[in-house]
């Protein structure tokens, strides 16, 4: 071809034009040039809207059809779906729309409208044909085209021989394996105007010896040893280009990368980011995620979705709080984690802009669980006051306000939105960041495009099509390097995009006879006799299997080293998976061992590598420093209860005072509704006051009374911050709750004349040199002048939670040995709907009979005796003991982690980020697997010690 003349060379794909502009590139440098000509390489549909854009631009023909984008495109047929009659059977239109347009492109692909027209079609393609006609209509009153079309106009025009159509005099196609008509068409058209049209192919060359076969246990081993074969032929030289090719890549992308990375760099999963970016560059994984997949992008939805006014999980608000792409993140990393941690304790599990805004502007006010002092705090009311002006949707200036804002009227508001919370936040962004951002900008401009298609949208049709079009656009940041510069060595490719290019070493995994050759795929909405009478690649077997085979053909002519593989099972040591056989294209490569393939084996696992180096130093628990005495310390009898199942519990909870984050739930928790209990039995009790009064009472004064306290626990309860207790559900819990107390009363009515002489009063006392506060559920006064202390619980009870040295509920034994009166009996109140004696009921201990219902002597219990629980004044001392000793170990400082039931106890604890019993003990996992009853006897928060 003489100098001078416009050569374009059209690709299938994006990778192939970038690899061959690469070696373009490296083949000037090597004959040593210093500028030229940029080589014009670009996939060929790229290729076609450049050149019907150009025509556009110099032609005079004002009647031109305008190219929609693909996001307008799939819009369009979105809502063609949605507004068609055959869309009330759908089960997702969005979805139905996607494979509708599938079928159009491949209609025109492979020319199958005029068999359409004739064939006698099932009712998902007469559905389609309906769906056709309409889409052309809509085309032709609007003078749009898209890019299924496009093709044939470009021959329309070419045929016209227009001057305005901007055309090369040569145009090469490189890497076709597959030429629909339609493209073979276009090709013949250049030829018939003149342009010079020509394939390239690249060199055959022989199959060598050196193709291998491997075949593995488990595909992760089998992508371990393919990492370490990358690293070895990269060591052997450091200038060859290597080729991972993976069947599944959109599926195994992470585990790839995870292997590549382990083997290239082991510690680099544990590096900072600097790190990780050197041993990302020696490696490409060729197809990207989509943009909504990145944390920015992801966050950048979630805040807008949050400012138009939707409510959403608190969990997602409470990411979004401490996002690092919002302004002041990183300076106020730590107050909006405490801020974070505040909204927890009131939240309910969804929360909203204005909820958020109203609990921000009570921040300081009484019963406020927000802290005053966090500048997080007038910041994030600075930004919700900021969006308030803003309203929850684009406001329209001039004309008829009822109108629904246009896309572009979105486009800008989520701008605004974005601009108030300081998006993309503070810090110095990298390079993959900066080109994220860009996309996803420009995702933000296709988007307000859509006013084209869709003049009006509603606030979630506007945030559906950003998700969807987010959604669609697969992102991979680009190397700093220039174009002319190297390309990672090790490339990651799929399958199609692996085809044309050439390599040193090249490894395609996944080869089993279920992946390879591909099953056929006709598209939906066409009948697939019609497919594969037109030559439809993947609508046939036969078509499949001819075209893998000259794919595999393709890669043993690619490379000087070859190196097939497939696993057994997905995963080792997988009895019930039935094992894989190889594909059918491969099967006739000689086996080889790994050995053959590879120079030393790669470790098994990474965790592993790093334990086998590790060394273990022993380091011995010894006593913390002493507390002096007296020291006052809040938790009451929880600190006895804590230091009893696990030291370390209670040095972390009351010393350190760690504790976990809550995480807002619907309804109430077992917690929330014992607190509801304690507070209405104390209302109760507080008008009644004694047995007397109790039976003084008719049924439907007692039942006012129960009401009454009732919806006053209930109020108190919204007054504390519990906001789920209102309407329907608030009715019920007040149904529950009078129902329960009121069979509890009736039960009551049995005892022996009583008088309620404390309800849930604060007492100091003072043990081992430790103060503390304690408040009891309720002391009773009984007809001989000695009391019982009682203890509500809505849970499992068993007076057995008293006994031995470490007792599970020391509240009531800590209560009676500190206690100013005389007391004769101990006793659990349990109110639980069931048989009374088993769940229902007083459940303790007396010193004699018939002091309580239900309630007996020690020594009458069954077993007591023999395990030497002789009398009340044995029991009484064996309390005053383990109490004693428990309280001395905790204000001496003993905090080792031991598990007083071991699993069990563990899977009762929210401290194991803190805690070292994995590394100190053998406790059984199965005993924490099976651990379900987490504390759930007390039933709320008990006696509510301070």
């Amino acid at each position: 071809m003489a100098a001078g003349e416009r050569v374009t060379v059209v690709t299938p794909n994006r990778r192939l034009a970038t690899y061959l502009r690469r070696e373009y590139d490296a083949a000037q440098l090597g004959a040593g040039r210093l500028a030229w000509d940029a080589a014009d390489i670009l996939p060929l549909e790229t290729f076609f809207e450049r050149a019907y854009r150009s025509f556009g631009l110099h032609s005079a023909n004002s009647d031109l059809p305008r190219l929609v984008t693909g996001v307008q495109c799939r819009c369009m047929w979105e809502e063609l779906v949605r507004r068609s009659d055959e869309h009330a059977g759908l089960m997702s239109s969005p979805q139905a729309a996607a494979q509708a347009l599938a079928a159009w492109q491949s209609a025109h692909a492979w020319r199958l409208f005029p068999a359409l027209r004739s064939f006698a079609l099932h009712e998902d393609a007469q559905v389609f044909m309906t769906w056709v006609e309409r889409y052309r209509q809509q085309c032709r009153e609007q003078n749009l085209i898209d890019a299924a079309v496009l093709p044939d106009v470009m021959m329309k025009l070419m045929s016209a021989k227009d001057a305005g159509l901007i055309m090369p005099a040569h145009l090469l196609t490189a890497g076709f394996d597959i030429v629909t008509p339609q493209q073979r068409d276009f090709f013949d058209a250049c030829k018939a105007s003149g342009l010079q049209w020509q394939a390239v192919t690249q060199d055959s060359r022989p199959q060598r010896a050196a193709t291998k076969r491997v075949v593995f246990a488990s595909d992760a081993e089998e992508l371990r040893c393919c990492a370490a074969w990358a690293r070895q032929r990269l060591e052997e030289n450091p200038l060859a280009r290597i080729a991972i090719v993976v069947p599944d890549l959109r599926a195994k992308r992470r585990q790839v990368a995870r292997a590549l990375t382990d083997s290239l760099s082991p510690g680099a999963r544990a590096q900072v980011r600097a790190h990780r970016d050197e041993t990302m560059g020696l490696f490409n994984v060729s197809l990207g995620q989509p943009l909504s997949d990145y944390a920015m992008v992801n966050d950048a939805v979630m805040l807008i979705e949050f400012s138009i006014g939707k409510s959403m999980p608190f969990l997602t608000v409470s990411a979004m709080l401490r996002s690092p792409y919002i302004a002041g993140a990183d300076d106020e990393i730590a107050s909006r984690a405490t801020l974070d941690a505040a909204l927890r304790e009131t939240s309910t599990p969804e929360i909203s802009l204005f909820v958020l805004q109203r609990k921000l502007s009570l921040e300081g006010k009484a019963g406020s669980a927000l802290d005053s002092s966090l500048s997080s705090v007038e910041l994030l009311r600075a930004r919700m006051d900021q969006l308030a002006s803003l309203g929850h949707g684009p406001a329209r200036a001039g004309g008829d306000g009822r109108l629904q804002p246009s896309p572009r009227d979105w486009g800008r508001h989520f701008a605004d939105v974005l601009k108030a919370w300081g998006f993309p936040g503070d810090r110095h962004l990298d390079s993959a960041e900066y080109q994220l951002l860009a996309k996803f900008r420009d995702a933000i401009e296709s988007f307000a495009t859509l006013q084209l298609i869709k003049p009006r949208m509603k606030p979630d049709e506007a945030l559906a099509q950003l998700r969807r079009i987010l959604a669609d656009i697969v992102f991979q940041p680009e190397s700093s390097a220039g174009a002319a510069d190297r390309a990672p060595p090790i490339q990651v490719l799929g399958i199609l995009e692996s085809a044309g290019q050439r390599f040193d070493a090249m490894w395609v995994t996944g080869l089993d006879g279920g992946a390879w050759p591909l099953p056929a795929r006709p598209v939906l909405f066409i009948p697939a006799v019609l497919q594969r009478s037109a030559g439809v690649t993947e609508a046939s077997a036969a078509a499949s299997l001819a075209l893998d085979q000259r794919i595999t053909d393709g890669w043993c002519s690619s490379t000087s080293e070859l190196v097939f593989s497939h696993a057994w099972h997905e995963s080792a040591g997988n009895a019930n998976e039935q094992a894989r056989d190889p594909s059918a294209l491969i099967r006739g490569i000689p086996l080889a061992a790994t050995a053959e393939v590879l120079n030393v084996l790669p470790p098994s696992d990474f965790a592993e590598v790093l334990q086998a180096v590790g060394v273990r130093e022993p380091i011995p628990d010894h006593p913390l420093q002493p507390l002096p005495a007296p020291t006052a310390i809040r938790g009451g009898s929880s600190v006895i209860r804590d230091q009893a199942a696990c030291p370390f519990r209670a040095f972390a909870r009351h010393r350190l005072l760690a504790q976990s984050l809550k995480t807002p739930h619907a309804g109430l928790d077992a917690a929330e509704r014992g607190t509801l209990m304690h507070r209405a039995l104390s209302l109760v009790w507080g008008r009644i006051g004694s047995h007397a009064g109790l039976l003084s009472l008719e049924d439907p004064r007692l039942d006012d009374v129960v009401r009454g306290a009732v919806m006053q626990a209930i109020a108190d309860a919204r007054a504390a911050g519990i906001e789920n207790l209102t309407g329907r559900f608030a009715e019920l819990e007040r149904a529950r709750l009078a129902g329960l107390i009121g069979e509890w009363l009736a039960y009551e009515k049995e005892r022996a004349p009583f008088e309620v002489v404390e309800r849930e009063r604060k007492r100091p006392v003072t043990i081992s040199g430790l103060s503390m506060s304690l408040r009891l559920d309720r002391l009773d006064r009984l007809a001989d002048g000695t009391h019982a202390l009682i203890d509500y619980k809505t849970g499992k009870a068993s007076f057995r939670s008293w006994l031995g040295g470490r007792p599970d509920e020391p509240q009531l034994p800590l209560y009676l040995i500190t206690a100013e009166q005389a007391v004769s009996a101990l006793a659990f109140a349990r109110l639980k709907r069931g048989e009374r004696g088993k769940v229902f009921g007083f459940e303790g201990v007396s010193v004699i009979e018939n002091l309580l219902p239900d309630v007996t002597p020690v020594e009458l219990k069954p077993g007591m005796v023999r395990k030497g629980y002789a009398s009340w004044d044995v029991l009484v001392q064996g309390w005053e003991s383990s109490i004693g000793s428990l309280t001395k170990g905790f204000a001496g400082g003993v905090a080792e982690a031991d598990p007083k039931n071991g699993g069990l106890t563990c899977a009762q604890c929210d401290l194991h980020g803190i805690c070292r019993i994995a590394e100190m003990s053998t406790c059984a996992e199965r005993d924490v697997a099976t651990a379900q009853e987490a504390d759930g006897g007390n039933g709320g928060r008990g006696a509510s010690d301070e």
